[in-house]
Order: C-alpha cells, then sequence, then structure tokens
C-alpha cells in the first residue's frame, strides 16, 4: 500500500499531512518528503517533523526547486509533496561532509545498505558537490542495483533513519531492498539540431574539431535554422552520445547497433563557452575524442511527447503486477517555464496512472538511468520510477 500527498502549505499544515499519511498506510517501510521554498530552506526542521510524525520509518526529506504528485504542481511557491509506503527494506545513506575520496566512500556506503543483493538506490545530490564520474563509482558498487535520482534545489537532503537518526551529506539517498526493482525511464525536453559526429579533438573540456570540421562551425551551421540570435526560449545544448560499440559495418555489428548509431541515446550539456581563435567550444571534460557531439535545443512539444512515451512504456512494461507508487524527478527548467501553462507534466501521469500515488519534485538535475547497472548525470530530463508488486 502507499499514498501520496502534496499541497502548498508551512510547518503545522506539514505535520498534519504527515500524520494523515501515516494514519493510512499499515506498517509503513519508507517514504520521500519533498519541499520547495521557505520549506526547502529549512529541511532540517522539516526532518525534525517527519521524525516526529512517522516515527521508527526510514525517509528522505529533498530540498527542491518545486513539487508535484498526481494532483499538480507547485511551483514558486511554498509547498510538499510525498510518499509512504510499505513494503521491502529502506534504509537511509549518506556521504559524509568534507570527505576524502568521495568516490569511494559513496560507494561503500551504498553497498554497505544493499549488499549484493538486488535493490534500488535513490541519491539526491547537492549542485556543484556531485561530479559525473561518481555515478561510475556508485555502479561499480552495487552492480545489481538499480540507480537513479536527482538534485536538489540548493542544500543537502536529509535521511531519517528507523532509529531515529538524522544524516545528510553532499549525495544522501535510501536504498531499498526486498521490493521488485522499479520500472525507471528517462526523457529529455530538447529537439536535435544535427546529426551526431565524433569527436575528434578535445583540450582541457574544449572541443576543437569533429566529424572533421570545426566544432565552432557545427554549432553555427546547426543553428542557422533558428534565426539571429536564438530566443531565450530556444536554449541552445550540446548532446553527448557514448563512442559506438562497432563501427557501422564491422563484423561484430548488427542490426541493434546500426539503430543505436542512428539514435543513439544522449545527455545534455550547456554550451559554457566559445573558444573563436581555435574555432572550438567549452563543454567540459565529458567531451572527449571519440564521443559523438550534436547539438539540440529545449522544446516544449518534445518535451510532451517523450513523457507521453515513457509513461505508456512503463505502464506496458507493468502488465502482469500490481503499480503500488511512482516517483517522478523533472529538471526544473521545465515545467511551466517550458510548456507556458501548469501541471502539463502531472496531467500527463494523471492521464497515464489514474489516481496511482506520485511524488516527486523540480530538479537541479537528474540521474538517468543508462546501460545495465549504469546511470548519467542528465539535464532538461525527466526520470520516471514506477514501484510495483507481483499480481
Amino acid at each position: 500500500m502507499a499514498r501520496s500527498f502534496s499541497a502548498t502549505c508551512g510547518p503545522d499544515g506539514l505535520l498534519q499531512h504527515l500524520a494523515d499519511l501515516r494514519s493510512a498506510v499499515p506498517s509503513p517501510s519508507g517514504g520521500v518528503v519533498f519541499v520547495s521554498g521557505q520549506l526547502a530552506q529549512r529541511a532540517s526542521g522539516v526532518a525534525e517533523l517527519v521524525r516526529s510524525a512517522w516515527r521508527g520509518v526510514p525517509a528522505c526529506v529533498v530540498p527542491a526547486a518545486g513539487v508535484l504528485s498526481e494532483r499538480g504542481e507547485i511551483e514558486g511557491d511554498t509547498g510538499a509533496s510525498g510518499v509512504l509506503w510499505s513494503g521491502g527494506r529502506v534504509t537511509p545513506f549518506a556521504l559524509p561532509e568534507r570527505a576524502e575520496e568521495p568516490s569511494r566512500l559513496l560507494g561503500e556506503a551504498l553497498a554497505r545498505a544493499v549488499g549484493q543483493r538486488s535493490a534500488t538506490a535513490i541519491v539526491f545530490a547537492r549542485p556543484g558537490a556531485f561530479a559525473p564520474e561518481r555515478l561510475e563509482a556508485l555502479a561499480l558498487s552495487a552492480p545489481s542495483a538499480c540507480l537513479f535520482g536527482a538534485g536538489t534545489a540548493s542544500g543537502s537532503a536529509i535521511g531519517v533513519t528507523a532509529q531515529g537518526e538524522l544524516i545528510e551529506g553532499p549525495a544522501t539517498g535510501l536504498a531499498i531492498t526486498g521490493f521488485a526493482p522499479p520500472l525507471v525511464d528517462a526523457s529529455t525536453a530538447a529537439r536535435l539540431l544535427s546529426g551526431f559526429h565524433r569527436i575528434d579533438d578535445a583540450s582541457g573540456g574544449v572541443v576543437l574539431r569533429a566529424g572533421g570540421r570545426p566544432a565552432l562551425d557545427l554549432l553555427s551551421a546547426a543553428t542557422a535554422t533558428l534565426g539571429e540570435p536564438p530566443s531565450a526560449q530556444q536554449l541552445i545544448l550540446a548532446a553527448l552520445a557514448d563512442p559506438p560499440l562497432d563501427p557501422p559495418g564491422a563484423p561484430g555489428a548488427d542490426r541493434g547497433d546500426a539503430a543505436e548509431a542512428a539514435a543513439p541515446r544522449y545527455v545534455l550539456r550547456p554550451v559554457r563557452g566559445i573558444d573563436p581563435s581555435r574555432r572550438g567550444l567549452l563543454l567540459g571534460d565529458e567531451a572527449r575524442p571519440g564521443t559523438r557531439l550534436a547539438f539540440a535545443v529545449r522544446d516544449a512539444a518534445v518535451g510532451r511527447a517523450g513523457l507521453e512515451g515513457i509513461a505508456r512504456q512503463v505502464s506496458r512494461s507493468a502488465l502482469g503486477s500490481a503499480p503500488r507508487f511512482a516517483l517522478y524527478l523533472t529538471c526544473a527548467g521545465r515545467g511551466q517555464g517550458l510548456y507556458g501553462t501548469p501541471d502539463v507534466e502531472a496531467r500527463i501521469l494523471r492521464q497515464r496512472f489514474a489516481d496511482l500515488p506520485i511524488a516527486g519534485m523540480h530538479s537541479s538535475f537528474e540521474i538517468a538511468p543508462w546501460a545495465r547497472g549504469q546511470a548519467r548525470l542528465a539535464l532538461y530530463t525527466g526520470v520516471l520510477a514506477l514501484f510495483r508488486a507481483p499480481s
């Protein structure tokens, strides 16, 4: 069983919502509470409320730019959403502040929580304190875990253990075992402006050449159809895809490789600057030789269609099981600022899943599923996770 809530409220109203959920869910095993506005600025106080109202229940309190549920989205206001569920074993974990070798320590914390068992790891990381390469350490530490999550609005998420201890750090999360792994999928809200080109030359995060051409020339060609200059709504982004497993036509390449090469999975990154003298683009250390590069623009229609697509696919994959609840983590750069009207994504989820309890947040970045046992840091992405039990 699971129940969700969302409301524009202060601490007193939040305490009542928490108490109502605790009364509605027998033998709860875990929960998540997302908070925005003034509540996000007082996350430690919210954690105290959760510890009191959900005594003995492990949970996580997550500061967010906005919150949402199946009822709607709360943006630009103080509010909260959350879900409380029964089933499985939930263990909060956190990376200590100012830790040496943070990737190793975070991996060890997750490994202690899940061991080698099939598990789910939901990670909430503080902006500026979580490097993309740390996801690789997590995947190696818990190779059987389903890993996803998001970046908080500002401060750290706070874990509440079953013993009432409050833990927090640059990355805080929940490890869930004894529960069917969720069905997780993700979609971006960006339209590709170009094909993908192999990066030929890069130095210090600056891409100099790709596809045999200067990187800046590729960007100019991709944006030529957008007008001069592109509007603020037309935010130009770099799309980065992994190198193909095998060159097209190689003995190891099959039809799946060819399809992936034609439309590879990619993550979005900002274009941080240009180097006119070398005709280069500053994209960051992930843009390495061999990686494939394209350009994209933020697009509301693609965002809608993408979320409808993953919601449909997740729903189909859940046939034969009993959905319990869902978490939806979506970029703060989507929402009303992208669509021009409120509750667009909440309505899509409600149309697909009806009254299924859903809780979620508007995040600073997303941790999206990738290949088996892997996840990637993403931008302008929505991550949907459906938790279910066998029917």
